[in-house]
């Protein structure tokens, strides 16, 4: 397309799809705008923002690149109405769309959609009133219901398919009908958890018994990543989701929700998205999915299979989905009954190892066949040869095929075991284990943080009430380390509150040209080791929590620092960057994030390049910045391990927040985040990267942390300057500034 303008990756994107849509259908977009009326004007064609649309459309016709006002105004005037939202009413559906009337006039696809319709339902949660339902399930074998893994986690506990149970005391089923106006159908009990996938946001629930007529959707063997904008029906049942535009959301759903709703778009192409902490590649869409869509079938037009299980997305942007065809690859997910529309391969799926993690064991199909006769009980073990597996375990016959996990061979397991290709040095650079990095265990060096590090005195905020402040074992308050120190909150086990100082001067960042600086080098660890975090001594236990938590946590958490390794690990010699290196490996500096809130370890900051943009703009490479979890009393309870057989009851926090201190040509300049992904409806539509970040003033930051900053900082609180308003808009902040009340402080 002709033409050059600054977009961010977001425009483009948005651009790109309306250039497709707008070439593909143009009379029928051409009337989405003239149908468009705002309230107080005369008519639509007063409305600025429909010519606005009008000269988009114009232009992309004649390859030109529209105006940032011509792509608003067809951003506000098309996108909202290009993906419609039709009621399910007796089974059956209509629409008056300009995009979609072949959903009326083909008949074939009709006849396609009308079959789907009554194999898809609402999960109801009989006996209990916090959530209305739910999300979205539909039948894919003989008594088999697909839904999504975080719809499941509501009243079903494990992962995998041997630990998978109820909850106690919880109940689901499931309502064919729900359809508007009209009275609601049996709830159908679901008797059993089948399966908890341990990779994708899948899970299978076994009916009682089967719905009269109803026959069994079938999963498509087709990638839809290889035909772009195939098209295809989301069928769920959409909730209010209060993270979204209201507006927007009761104009397009007519102010009703929970109930069968059909909504037709497109479907292709791959997307990286965090799921359960990790990354999948799953299937992009646009239909106007909302909170309770978690776990609708994606029905493709062309063949009335599914192609896809909806699991999330990012409002007005990008929605999540699993591709039928990788389940498909999955041995499990077929032996279980789910139905395909052709022979599926099964098999060894290539996430074998989250199954092998998770159930203790490969699978059948994975283990190789006996190579030699099992050996009598009174004859010496043989040395046989072993298979290696993808994780590092080690697979031989004895009288059953057993995996150990190697780390220091032991003999008194009374197994020996002999490589038949591997020597013991190869082996330990293949096998994985959790080792501590290496860290300065006398702490009598550590002076922690240093207020005066930008020249001008900046001193470490304090805890609103002393009382809920951790003593360490020599009754001071805070803990100190290399570059930084911690308060730790004593009843949550959880910093209160971090205070760095970081640099980006390269003579302190890399002060011996000589040696290597990167993670597995500073910390001492191999080239498959994983970090174990440690406690620190210094501090009773009852104060931080164990390693084991995090570890332990069957995926729910992520394990992420609050001090940035990067941030702090400088000084004058190698040895004082490897002493901040280690310190930073201390649970102190720890805080269970959600999975997929914390997103280093996909080699993304959730922070992005807020610091870059203060340095900008400071007059020194340096900064101070005061950082911890919001410790919210009314924050969701994780009850994991602590160690051997203990269990430990931790509430875990969903918004972080962060203060920047740099000196600048006008003086010193404060810069307050705070960063949530908001949990309040994750049970109904798990928000995938759906992070908020919003800039606020110091005076909001220190009511919702329960902390105060020292007057230096208020004084320098830009919230309300214009270099304040082009941080925000530079790093996708939403400002709140003067004029919005602080919340009650939350911190107990």
């Amino acid at each position: 397309m002709g033409g050059d303008r600054d977009m961010s990756a977001q425009q483009e994107q948005v651009l790109r799809y309306l250039e497709r849509v707008i070439r593909k259908n143009r009379d029928g977009v051409r009337a989405l705008t003239r149908e468009t009326q705002v309230e107080g004007l005369e008519s639509a064609a007063d409305d600025p923002r429909r010519v606005a649309a009008e000269e988009a459309i114009e232009a992309i016709e004649q390859d030109r690149l529209p105006t940032p006002e011509q792509q608003a105004g067809a951003e506000a005037i098309i996108l909202p109405k290009i993906r419609p939202v039709l009621d399910v009413v007796d089974g059956d559906f209509q629409t008056d769309h300009p995009l979609w009337v072949k959903l009326n006039t083909d008949a074939s696809i009709r006849t396609r959609l009308k079959a789907a319709i009554p194999a898809i339902g609402r999960i109801e949660l009989p006996g209990q009133s916090a959530i209305p339902y739910g999300g979205t399930g539909f039948i894919v074998g003989d008594r088999l219901v697909m839904t999504n893994r975080h719809v499941a986690a509501i009243f079903a506990s494990g992962l995998g398919t041997r630990s998978v149970t109820f909850k106690p005391g919880a109940r689901a089923g499931i309502d064919m009908r729900r359809e508007l106006d009209r009275p609601t159908g049996p709830t159908l009990a679901l008797k059993r958890v089948l399966m908890v996938h341990p990779y994708w946001d899948m899970a299978l629930l076994e009916l009682e018994s089967m719905p009269e007529g109803v026959q069994p959707l079938r999963l498509a063997q087709v990638d839809p990543a290889l035909n772009n904008m195939s098209e295809v029906a989301a069928i769920g049942y959409p909730a209010f989701d209060s993270r979204n535009d209201a507006s927007v959301q009761n104009d397009l759903f007519r102010r009703v929700f929970g109930v069968k709703r059909l909504q037709p778009g497109t479907i292709g192409g791959r997307r990286d998205t965090a799921s359960f902490g990790k990354t999948v590649s799953a299937l992009g869409h646009n239909c106007s999915t909302l909170g309770g869509n978690s776990g609708s079938a994606l029905i493709d037009l062309s063949t009335g299979h599914v192609v896809a299980l909806h699991f999330g997305g990012l409002f007005k942007q990008i929605n999540f989905s699993v591709p039928a065809i990788e389940l498909s690859r999955d041995g499990r997910v077929v032996d279980a009954g789910v139905q395909f529309a052709t022979t599926p391969p099964g098999g060894t799926p290539p996430w074998e190892s989250w199954w092998e993690n998770t159930e203790g064991t490969a699978s059948a199909t994975s283990r190789p066949a006996p190579s030699a006769p099992e050996p009598s009980a009174a004859a010496p073990m043989r040395r046989e040869a072993h298979t290696m597996a993808a994780d590092g375990s080690i697979q031989f016959p004895v009288t059953l095929y057993v995996s150990i996990r190697l780390g220091t061979p032991s003999t008194s397991a009374g197994v020996e075991v002999a490589a038949a290709s591997a020597s013991a040095g190869e082996m330990s650079d293949m096998t994985e284990s959790m080792v501590m990095p290496w860290h300065d265990d006398n702490y009598d060096s550590r002076s922690g943080y240093d207020p005066d590090f930008l020249g001008t005195r900046v001193p470490m905020p304090k805890a609103a009430s002393a009382s809920v402040v951790a003593k360490t074992k020599d009754g001071g308050d805070v803990l100190h380390y290399e570059n930084f120190s911690i308060v730790m909150h004593a009843r949550r086990r959880l910093a209160l509150f971090t205070a760095s100082n970081v640099t980006a001067e390269a003579k302190l960042k890399t002060p011996d040209a000589s040696k290597s600086y990167t993670r597995k080098e500073l910390s001492g660890l191999g080239k498959n080791d994983q970090e174990r975090w440690f406690p620190d001594p210094r501090l009773a236990d009852q104060f931080q929590l164990p390693d084991v938590f995090y570890t332990r946590d069957d995926g729910a958490f992520d394990k992420g620092h609050i001090v940035r390794r990067e941030d702090v690990a400088w000084g004058t010699s190698y040895r004082a960057v490897r002493v901040a290196n280690g310190d930073t490996y201390h649970v102190t500096n720890c805080s269970p994030q959600v999975a997929g809130f914390n997103q280093s370890s996909q080699g993304k900051d959730n922070w992005g390049d807020l610091e870059n943009h203060v340095l900008k703009s400071a007059v020194q490479e340096r900064y101070c910045q005061f950082a911890g979890p919001i410790l919210d009393p009314r924050d969701d309870t994780f009850i994991g391990r602590a160690g051997g057989r203990a269990t430990v009851r931790v509430k875990i926090p969903s918004r972080y927040w962060k203060v920047i201190v740099a000196e600048t040509d006008a003086g010193l300049a404060s810069y307050a985040f705070v960063q949530e992904q908001d949990l309040s409806d994750v049970p109904l539509e798990f928000a995938v990267g759906a992070f908020r970040q919003f800039m606020v003033s110091i005076p909001e930051l220190e009511q919702l942390a329960g902390i105060r900053f020292p007057q230096v900082v208020h004084d320098a609180d830009q919230i309300t300057t214009d270099e304040g308003m082009e941080l925000a808009f530079k790093t996708g902040s939403t400002r709140r500034g003067e004029g919005v009340a602080p919340e009650e402080s939350v911190v107990r």
